[in-house]
């Protein structure tokens, strides 16, 4: 993940955008660069893979203007119950969940299942996603996730693509 947000940041700094990368762990830093952004009027997009698909939905839920969010594998973080029944964020103008269900397993599939044991699955919010992309990818895997096509033929990059477009 921070490889490709170094990517994203070096091709779209220079025409005036902002792109950060913050863990799954740092949601307060991560909260108040989007209201920051948000201030500014730019539009907001947040990424999130797995627990990180987490943070960014609980980031969503905390701000008070229209994002479009990306989930690339979500898995839920161990909290209470009632969080995962949770619908999507009233800030969320679009969902957009890439579902990786590998061919061949991996240890990232593995690290995936355990996530997924210990936080107890993934947020109603991901499983009633505006567009649900389906792979065949590893949990690791996440640049093929942003790139793959979902069954309307446009992928998550191509939803950034519209944010960045607007």
């Amino acid at each position: 993940m921070l490889g490709y947000s170094e990517a994203r940041r070096r091709l779209l700094e220079p025409k005036g955008w902002q792109v950060r990368y913050f863990p799954h762990y740092r949601i307060p830093e991560a909260l108040a660069f989007a209201r920051a952004m948000a201030g500014e009027g730019r539009p907001l997009g947040l990424i999130g893979h797995s627990w990180g698909a987490d943070g960014a939905l609980r980031l969503a839920r905390r701000l008070e203007t229209d994002v479009l969010l990306i989930g690339a594998d979500p898995v839920a973080k161990p909290a209470l119950p009632l969080a995962l029944w949770q619908g999507r964020p009233e800030a969320a103008r679009t969902l957009v969940h890439v579902d990786a269900v590998a061919e061949a397993r991996d240890r990232s599939d593995h690290v995936k299942t355990m996530g997924y044991l210990a936080g107890g699955g993934v947020h109603r919010a991901w499983r009633e996603a505006d567009h649900i992309i389906p792979t065949r990818l590893n949990h690791w895997n996440f640049a093929g996730m942003m790139a793959a096509k979902g069954p309307d033929g446009r992928s998550a990059e191509d939803w950034l693509a519209s944010l960045v477009a607007a």
